[in-house]
């Protein structure tokens, strides 16, 4: 597959391996309806259709009424999702840890049982949200 082919030049070989690959990795994806879109947008790029027909605003359906595009569209969103997820994880997981850190060592420090109750409810907290933050990226609680 390093050679650089038209989307018209795709063999049903490549494309039943590509199918297969997205059917791996995007279990939730239809991975026909993705390879077509796929071939679609870069015969677009290229000025042709998937079958070397050239495209222009009289080609036939709309993009946003192809099933294909819509299922591009939807996994796309997917991605971005799961990229602001991990975003916003990082972003609560280092203060997290830190926090939770620093509350674990006050622990071990002898303290008034009204103290150490406040910290043993903060460790207890802080964890609460590490399993919240592990949830945004697909985990387990």
């Amino acid at each position: 597959m390093g050679e650089s082919y038209s989307a018209g030049e795709a063999s049903g070989a490549e494309r039943a391996l590509v199918r297969d690959l997205i059917a791996r990795l995007l279990p939730s994806a239809n991975a026909g309806l993705l390879v077509a879109a796929l071939l679609a947008e870069r015969a677009s790029r290229e000025g042709s259709s998937p079958r070397g027909e050239t495209t222009g605003a009289s080609g036939g359906r709309e993009a946003s009424q192809d099933p294909a595009a819509r299922e591009l569209r939807r996994v796309r969103r997917q991605f971005a999702l799961a990229e602001s997820a991990r975003t916003v994880q990082h972003a609560l997981n280092n203060p997290l840890t830190a926090l939770l850190a620093e509350a674990q060592l006050l622990e071990l420090e002898p303290l008034a049982d009204e103290h150490l109750r406040a910290v043993g409810r903060i460790v207890e907290l802080a964890r609460r949200v590490a399993k919240v933050s592990h949830r945004l990226d697909g985990g387990a609680s």
